[in-house]
């Protein structure tokens, strides 16, 4: 007879990668465990090597603005649709 093993599903934190960039600039760990991050955490983030992250500025932008460029990204993939045969 086998005994399915069941496991306690703990969560993964994830923390903002300017939080880490910033603990990594400085060095200092009280910056993140004043907010609550386990220390070993902090450490481990000073010693691994730096993740690379993109990010858009479009938290900046207006309603307006967002607007234009949803609209001009929606054209842009019905362009793309069209010439990969994939689009209505």
């Amino acid at each position: 007879m086998i005994i399915p093993m069941t496991t306690t599903g703990r969560r993964q934190q994830r923390y903002d990668h300017r939080l880490r960039d910033l603990v990594r600039r400085t060095g200092d760990l009280t910056i993140a465990t004043d907010l609550g991050v386990p220390r070993s955490t902090a450490r481990g983030w000073l010693r691994a090597a730096p993740r690379v992250v993109v990010t858009v500025d479009l938290a900046d932008l207006t309603a307006p603005e967002l607007r234009q460029e949803i609209q001009k990204l929606r054209r842009r993939v019905r362009c793309q649709q069209r010439t990969s045969g994939e689009g209505p």
